[in-house]
């Protein structure tokens, strides 16, 4: 592990807020990020993006970007959504990242990579493929087809990637390799988490990392998705979803409950599921983590502490 912040590297796996929260945390204590995101969203912006253009959904993906920018007003302004209008809906940010990848021949990662080049990003983002994905899930004998669909759906049994096989994007292997510390989440477990993990060679990847893999817990079950499961519920589904994924730290938040629905997501009596269970505030004082909470934890981490 490497001895200072400046020399010290982290990889991030999720999407959506969650991700954005720890991608604000991390560049405080190392110096490069990597976002690893995932190209499962079919909903909102992306998913007409994706359907009218056939490119993968940019969401996630701009999210990361500005979330680790240092440019903040043109962050900000990337983030713009249109309020009405044949643009209602979208996101200036999605517009420009599929713009900029058409302007480079469609090549989405050299995309990213001049994206974060202009707003002075200290790390890279990438998809976690390349390859058109789209999440199915079953609950209670029924499937349902498409990440909106499935972000909806109590009592989720079961959720996989069509194609099955879809190859991890080129640099995110060496990524993982290279890390200092691997971070999953915060996110939603079964449309943010497992469409990255569910890709087998990212899941190998994390299973051989040297560094230490550390699960950031949601603050509460989300209504839909996990409404009525637990945190240990969490970890089973995870680990039915990727045999041998290895979690060696839980940071899961010990404070006030978050506002709105939804029981809080504890980590009491974990410490048969995972290596370690590590409790502190993170609330940000409404329903969201806060990313200097986020910070004072992978530090420690860091230092071995």
């Amino acid at each position: 592990m490497s001895g200072g912040a400046s020399s010290s590297s982290a990889v991030a796996v999720g999407g959506g807020h969650g991700l954005a929260r720890t991608l604000a945390a991390l560049p405080r204590v190392v110096g490069r990020v990597t976002a690893v995101v995932t190209v499962a969203d079919d909903g909102g912006s992306s998913g007409r993006l994706r359907r009218d253009l056939g490119v993968l959904p940019p969401g996630d993906l701009r999210m990361a970007v500005t979330a680790l920018a240092r440019e903040r007003r043109l962050a900000e302004l990337l983030q713009y959504r249109f309020p009405r209008g044949e643009l209602g809906g979208h996101s200036l940010g999605n517009l420009v990242l599929v713009a900029l990848q058409d302007l480079v021949g469609g090549d989405l990662q050299a995309a990213l990579d001049e994206l974060c080049r202009v707003l002075d990003v200290p790390g890279r983002v990438l998809p976690c493929t390349t390859t058109p994905v789209t999440l199915h899930g079953r609950a209670g004998g029924s499937q349902v087809r498409g990440q909106a669909s499935v972000s909806s759906t109590p009592g989720l049994e079961r959720v996989w990637l069509e194609p099955a096989d879809a190859a991890p994007a080129p640099a995110v292997l060496s990524a993982v390799a290279a890390a200092d510390l691997v971070v999953l989440g915060p996110g939603s477990l079964y449309t943010s988490l497992l469409p990255n993990l569910l890709v087998p060679g990212l899941a190998r990847a994390l299973t051989e990392a040297a560094a230490p893999v550390v699960l950031v817990a949601n603050l509460r079950e989300q209504p839909g998705e996990t409404q009525g499961m637990s945190l240990r519920d969490h970890l089973d589904a995870l680990a039915a979803h990727v045999p041998g994924l290895r979690i060696d730290v839980c940071v899961a938040h010990d404070g006030e409950a978050p506002e709105g629905s939804g029981e809080p997501l504890r980590g009491v009596g974990l410490d048969d599921s995972v290596g370690r269970v590590v409790g502190a505030d993170l609330l940000d004082g409404r329903d969201g983590h806060d990313p200097a909470a986020l910070a004072q934890v992978f530090a420690a981490l860091l230092s071995g502490r």
